[in-house]
C-alpha cells in the first residue's frame, strides 16, 4: 500500500523537502498536470500525499500559485469578499478540531449521517472515527517507545502503562475496537459510549477545551491534537504530520526482510501494523471524502449535504472562526480585507453572543499582525438560509412534486394554523429579521462590524418574494440607525443566485427578481450569477430538453415577455424581443395558465402584473410597514387586501388577487403548478436566451453590481469540466470581444474553502492558469486579474476602523458586552 501511495504522490509531485511542486511531463501540460492534480486532492487529503512522497524533512507544502500574482496581490491588497465561516478552514484544521470533538457528548453517533455519505451513509462514521482516534495514539505510543513488535507491545507494554486506568471494560474495548479495525467490519465497533469514555482517558486535554478555549490556530493544532499534546508538537498539523513521517520510516526501513526470495515482505508482526495504521489512515480519508464535495456531485443539494456534515466536529474552533478564516483565506499571508458570512440566530442575544465572539478573535488577529502597512479589515454578513422543509429533503428522501415542503399550501405536519405557501418558512425568518433588526437598534456600533444581508443555501427551495419583506424591514432599521453615529452606513446586500437552475431562463429570471426586488437601486452583489456566463447555444446542446415544473414556466415566460414589453421593468434591462417570439410566448403562457388556474382566460398582463406584486405586495408602499410580524395569514391577507385595492397603483387589482389567492392558497392549483413539462430547447428559444441575457448583463453592468465568482465552488456544483469551461471568460472575458454581451464586473472569492478544497490566493491562481490555457497572453492575464482584484477591494464591503483598529475593536467589544450584560 504505501509503495502505490508513494508511486502516486511522486507521479503527480516532485520529492523535494521543505516545499515541493507539481511534476513536470512530457505528456502533459501544465495546466492538466495542474487540473489532475487538483481532482486527486479532491480524493485524498494533500497531507498525506506530501508525507507519502518520502523525502525528509516532509515538504509542508505544494508551490502551485505563480509567485508575480500572489506578489502583486499581497502588496496592492487583496478582499475575501465571499466566505462562509463555517466552511473557511482546510482540513487538517477540521481534522485536529474533529479529534477533539469526538471525545466530548457534543458529537451524537448520528451527528455525521447522511445520505451519500461512506460508511453506512455516516451512521458508523463517528464510531470509526473513535477507533481511528484510539488506534492512533495506540500506534504513536509504539513509535516513540519502539523495542518489542506492535502487537507484543500492545498485549503486554501499553495495557500495563498507567496512563490510562485499565478497567476490564476498558480493556474490552480496547480489543474490540481493534478487531472491527483489523476486519473493517462495523458488527464488532463497539457501542459508542465505552469507547468514547476510552478516548476521552487517552486525550489529554479535549475534556478540558470548554473551560480553557483554544486561543489561536496553533494553539488548536496543538491542543487538539493528541500527538501533538502528547510530544508538545507546534505548528500547522505537527501531530499528523509526525505521525505519517514516522509510520512510512517505519514500514520502510524497520520490518522488511534484508535479502533472499522474502526481501521486501513484510513480516507477521509488521503486517499487524501495517493492516492497523492503514486502515486508520483510510477511515481519516474516508472522513475527508465525507466534507469535501467530490467531483460528479453537481448540484446545489449535493453541496448542501457535504456542507452539513462539518456539524459540531468544529466545535473547538468556534472561539477562533475569524482568525481561521483570516489565515486560510491568506494561506497564512496577510489580506487586506475580510468578510466571512454566518446564518441569523432566533435572538437578539444569540446574535450579539456570536458577534461578541468574533469581535475577541478579531482582536487577536489584529494584534498578530500589528506593524502592517495597513490594518486589515473584517466585516460579517448575515445571511437567510433557504430550505425545502424540514424532514425529508434533508434525510434525503423528498415527496414527489414538492410534496411536504414548506411550499404546499397544506401540508401535513404543519402548524395548525398553517395556511398558505411558505407561511411556516416565512414566520420562522421573520423572527430571525426582527432579531437582527433589534440588535442593530440596541447597539448601533455593531454596523462597524455588521455590513451585510445574503441569502444563501438552497436556492430553487424558496422564491425571492417570500424574503424581500424582511430584507427590507431590517435595511430600513440600518438606514435609521446609521445616521446616529458619524462614519456608520447602512447594511449592503449581496445574495446566492443565478447558481441552481433547471433551465437557463430560470437561473436568468431569479437573478433578476434578486436585482429588482431585493437591491433596488443599490450597487449590491450578486453571489455565483452563473446563469449569466453559461454560453446558450452550449448549454442548449448538452441539454437538449429540459423538465421542470410548469409553475416555474409559467412565470419564466411571463417574465420573459415583460422584458420585451417593458411591464414594470427597469429601463436598463429592456430586451429585443426574436422574431415571432411574443406570438410564441403568448399562446404557451396562455396554455400554461389555464392548466394551472383553470379557465379564467387570464390575460398575460394579469400575470405579468402578478409577478410584479407577488414581489411588492408584503412592502410599502403596499402596506404601512414591510410585513415581518411572521402571522400565519400575512400572506392571504395581503392578497386579499389586492383585490379591493382601487387607488389605481394596481392594474386589475380584483383578477389580479385572484391570481394571487389562487397561488398562495389553493391546495389544487399547487399540485397542477407542480406537473412537470418538457420543454425543448429549441433554435427559437436560443435566441431568446440570447436576447434576455445581453439585456441583463447590460442592466447589471449599468447598475454597477459586482458578481462574485468563486471558481472552484462553480466548478463542483456547476458540475464543469474544468476551469476552461468557466463561464467567467465570457462573463468577464481578459479581451472584450464586440459581438458578446457586455462584460460585467466580478470580483473573487473562495466560498466554502473546506467543503472545495481551496482557498482565496489558490482561486486566482485557477483563473490564472485557466485564462492562460485559453490562449490569452500573460501580460493580458496579468492584467485582468488586477482588475478583478480592484473590484474586489472597491467592492467590499468591510469599512477600515478609526481612528484605529484596535481602539475600534475594543470600543465594539465594550458596547457589545454592556448590552449583553457581560463583563468587559
Amino acid at each position: 500500500m504505501h509503495d502505490y501511495l508513494r508511486t502516486l504522490a511522486r507521479s503527480h509531485l516532485s520529492p523535494r523537502a521543505g516545499v515541493t511542486e507539481i511534476e513536470e511531463s512530457t505528456d502533459l501540460t501544465s495546466l492538466d498536470a495542474a487540473d489532475h492534480y487538483r481532482w486527486l486532492t479532491l480524493t485524498l487529503p494533500e497531507d498525506l500525499l506530501l508525507a507519502a512522497l518520502g523525502v525528509e524533512p516532509a515538504p509542508v507544502r505544494v508551490d502551485l500559485d505563480p509567485p508575480l500574482l500572489v506578489r502583486r496581490l499581497l502588496d496592492l491588497g487583496v478582499a475575501e469578499i465571499h466566505q462562509h465561516v463555517g466552511g473557511g478552514m482546510d482540513f487538517p484544521l477540521l481534522w485536529a478540531s474533529a479529534l477533539a470533538a469526538i471525545a466530548t457528548p457534543d458529537v451524537g453517533e448520528d451527528a455525521l449521517a447522511s445520505p451519500g455519505a461512506p460508511l453506512s451513509e455516516g451512521k458508523n462514521l463517528v464510531r470509526w472515527l473513535l477507533v481511528a482516534a484510539v488506534a492512533r495514539c495506540l500506534l504513536t505510543e509504539y513509535l516513540i517507545r519502539g523495542g518489542q513488535d506492535f502487537l507484543a507491545f500492545v498485549r503486554d507494554s501499553y495495557l500495563s502503562s498507567k496512563r490510562v486506568a485499565w478497567t476490564p471494560r476498558r480493556r474490552e474495548t480496547l480489543h474490540a475496537a481493534l478487531s472491527a479495525l483489523i476486519t473493517g467490519d462495523d458488527k464488532r465497533l463497539p457501542d459508542i459510549e465505552p469507547l468514547r469514555d476510552l478516548y476521552a482517558d487517552i486525550h489529554p486535554t479535549a475534556l478540558t477545551l470548554k473551560d480553557f478555549p483554544v486561543e489561536s490556530v496553533n494553539d488548536a493544532f496543538r491542543r487538539c491534537d493528541p500527538i501533538a499534546v502528547r510530544l508538545d508538537l507546534h505548528g500547522k498539523s505537527a501531530g499528523e504530520r509526525w505521525f505519517l513521517r514516522k509510520a512510512f520510516a517505519y514500514l520502510d526501513d524497520k520490518h522488511r526482510v534484508p535479502c533472499g526470495v522474502r526481501a521486501g515482505i513484510l513480516d507477521q508482526h509488521d503486517d499487524y501494523f501495517a493492516r492497523v495504521f492503514w486502515q486508520t489512515v483510510r477511515i481519516r480519508c474516508q472522513y475527508y471524502r465525507t466534507v469535501v464535495q467530490r467531483p460528479l456531485t453537481g448540484g446545489l443539494q449535493w453541496f448542501i449535504r457535504f456542507y452539513g456534515r462539518l456539524g459540531n466536529l468544529r466545535n473547538p474552533l468556534n472561539p477562533i472562526r475569524p482568525q481561521v478564516s483570516y489565515r486560510v483565506a491568506g494561506e497564512g499571508h496577510r489580506i487586506r480585507a475580510l468578510e466571512f458570512r454566518t446564518s441569523v440566530a432566533n435572538t437578539p442575544i444569540e446574535i450579539g453572543e456570536e458577534v461578541l465572539g468574533f469581535l475577541r478573535s478579531w482582536q487577536r488577529v489584529l494584534k498578530e499582525t500589528s506593524g502592517s502597512m495597513f490594518e486589515p479589515e473584517m466585516g460579517v454578513i448575515f445571511h437567510f438560509i433557504k430550505d425545502r422543509d424540514e424532514r425529508a429533503w434533508s434525510k434525503g428522501t423528498p415527496g414527489a412534486f414538492w410534496a411536504e415542503t414548506f411550499a404546499e399550501p397544506n401540508r401535513e405536519g404543519g402548524m395548525d394554523v398553517t395556511h398558505g405557501r411558505y407561511v411556516d418558512y416565512f414566520a420562522k425568518q421573520c423572527g430571525k429579521a426582527r432579531a437582527l433588526a433589534e440588535l442593530i437598534e440596541a447597539v448601533p456600533s455593531c454596523l462597524w462590524v455588521i455590513r451585510g444581508l445574503d441569502v444563501a443555501n438552497d436556492e430553487l427551495g424558496v422564491p425571492t418574494w417570500v424574503l424581500a419583506p424582511l430584507f427590507r424591514h431590517v435595511l430600513d432599521v440600518s438606514a435609521r440607525v446609521s445616521m446616529l453615529e458619524d462614519g456608520l452606513e447602512p447594511l449592503k446586500v449581496t445574495a446566492h443566485v443565478g447558481e441552481d437552475f433547471r433551465h437557463l431562463l430560470e437561473g436568468m429570471r431569479r437573478i433578476y427578481e434578486q436585482v429588482h426586488y431585493i437591491l433596488g437601486g443599490t450597487k449590491g452583489r450578486l453571489g455565483h450569477a452563473v446563469a449569466l456566463g453559461v454560453e446558450p447555444q452550449a448549454w442548449a446542446e448538452s441539454v437538449g430538453s429540459v423538465l421542470m415544473p410548469t409553475e416555474d414556466r409559467l412565470w419564466d415566460l411571463v417574465w420573459e415577455w415583460r422584458l420585451y414589453t417593458r411591464y414594470r421593468i427597469r429601463p436598463e434591462f429592456l430586451a429585443a424581443a426574436p422574431a415571432g417570439r411574443v406570438e410564441i410566448l403568448l399562446n404557451k403562457v396562455r396554455e400554461l395558465s389555464d392548466h394551472i388556474y383553470g379557465k379564467h382566460a387570464y390575460q398575460v398582463e394579469e400575470l405579468a402584473e402578478a409577478h410584479h406584486m407577488l414581489h411588492r405586495f408584503l412592502v410599502p408602499p403596499y402596506t404601512r410597514s414591510p410585513a415581518v410580524e411572521g402571522g400565519y395569514d400575512t400572506f392571504l391577507q395581503a392578497a386579499r387586501n389586492i383585490k379591493w385595492s382601487n387607488d389605481g397603483r394596481i392594474h386589475s387589482p380584483r383578477r389580479v388577487g385572484k391570481i394571487l389567492e389562487t397561488y398562495l392558497d389553493d391546495e389544487h392549483a399547487f399540485r397542477r403548478g407542480q406537473t412537470l413539462i418538457d420543454v425543448p430547447v429549441r433554435l427559437d428559444e436560443v435566441d431568446a436566451l440570447n436576447a434576455v441575457q445581453h439585456a441583463l448583463r447590460r442592466g447589471i453592468a449599468q447598475l454597477g453590481i459586482v458578481i462574485e465568482v468563486n471558481p472552484s465552488s462553480n466548478l463542483l456544483i456547476g458540475d464543469l469540466l474544468d476551469l476552461r469551461n468557466h463561464p467567467i471568460l465570457r462573463l468577464n472575458p481578459p479581451v472584450p470581444e464586440p459581438s458578446a454581451p457586455p462584460p460585467v464586473a466580478i470580483a473573487l472569492g473562495s466560498d466554502d474553502p473546506l467543503t472545495f478544497s481551496t482557498e482565496l490566493l489558490r482561486e486566482y491562481t485557477l483563473l490564472h492558469q485557466a485564462a492562460c490555457a485559453a490562449g490569452y497572453p500573460e501580460r493580458v492575464v496579468q492584467g485582468w486579474l488586477e482588475s478583478i482584484r480592484r473590484t474586489g477591494m472597491d467592492a467590499r464591503f468591510t469599512k477600515a476602523w478609526r481612528p484605529s483598529a484596535n481602539k475600534k475593536v475594543k470600543d465594539l467589544i465594550d458596547a457589545m458586552s454592556k448590552y449583553l450584560h457581560e463583563p468587559y
